[in-house]
């Protein structure tokens, strides 16, 4: 009798485990009957050029980056997988007129469907390769270290060109300085071509310096990457760099629609520097 229970299991967990398969062939006939097409949301996925910029620039990234790239490309892969399954699942594993006539029986344009699943294919070969350079990297890489010595100079930019938006911080003692600079605009579109207005500095003493040290250190904003880019495409998006140089190291980032780590970070900087410069907090 056990015997006989532990069969009919086996059998029910099968039967449920095609009608999930078939639920989701289901799903993939339809998606591409009603697009025409299939692509991979992850850009570094797109194209061989496209993978390859990623893989040179492969060292920008910090750890973080990385796990967050490759939590990304997985969910492109499964994505890949559901389609090739389907593809099996109706046309067969062999190539040819056979595949192409059962693939007649479910798409409405069958060369579409076909090279939908020329797409997923390329998909997955793409996606081997970058996520052994990726698990590579992570398995490879030292921890960031906080630059030693006193903070000399701190820089942050942030802009939006279609928002016409523009916002720029630097704290300076190098060359005998002690100054805070705080320089924002907002624009509309017609006000490109007005004069811009030339923003002092402001004279600050040691504790600014040292807090936004003590920032850094704490926040842990040199564990950060020295580029960043978004694994999907954006438009309309902001830039922004940061630059800070200590008196033994110095930390270099920027990017465009993504980061960076640690960001909580930065912004309580930038929100300290910027109510010091405006006289609404008062230095230490």
């Amino acid at each position: 009798m056990k015997l006989i229970n532990r069969f009919l299991g086996f059998a029910a967990a099968l039967f449920m485990g095609c009608g999930m398969v078939s639920s989701q062939t289901d799903e993939v006939v339809k998606e591409l009957n009603e697009r025409g097409f299939w692509f991979p949301y992850v850009t570094w996925l797109e194209s061989d050029d496209r993978m390859e910029s990623y893989l040179r620039n492969l060292n920008d990234n910090c750890a973080e980056q990385l796990k967050k790239t490759l939590q990304s490309l997985d969910n492109d892969h499964e994505r890949a997988q559901v389609l090739l399954k389907a593809r099996n699942e109706i046309g067969g594993k062999n190539k040819g007129k056979k595949q192409d006539e059962r693939l007649a029986r479910r798409f409405n344009d069958v060369e579409a469907a076909k090279r939908a699943f020329d797409v997923a294919e390329q998909v997955e070969s793409r996606y081997e390769r970058l996520k052994k350079a990726i698990m590579h990297q992570l398995e490879n890489m030292k921890p960031a270290v906080m630059p030693a010595g006193q903070l000399l100079y701190f820089s942050y930019s942030t802009g939006n060109a279609f928002a016409c938006y523009h916002k720029e911080i630097t704290l300076d003692r190098q060359q005998g300085k002690h100054e805070l600079k705080v320089e924002e605009q907002q624009m509309s579109w017609g006000d490109q071509e007005k004069e811009e207005k030339t923003v002092a500095p402001k004279e600050i003493g040691d504790s600014v310096f040292q807090r936004v040290r003590n920032m850094i250190e704490q926040g842990q904003l040199y564990d950060i990457g020295s580029n960043y880019m978004p694994d999907y495409d954006i438009t309309d998006a902001s830039n922004w760099s940061l630059y800070i140089v200590f008196e033994q190291g110095t930390i270099s980032s920027g990017g465009y629609a993504e980061g960076p780590d640690h960001h909580d970070t930065l912004n309580a900087i930038n929100e300290y520097l910027t109510n010091i410069f405006k006289g609404e907090e008062q230095e230490e």
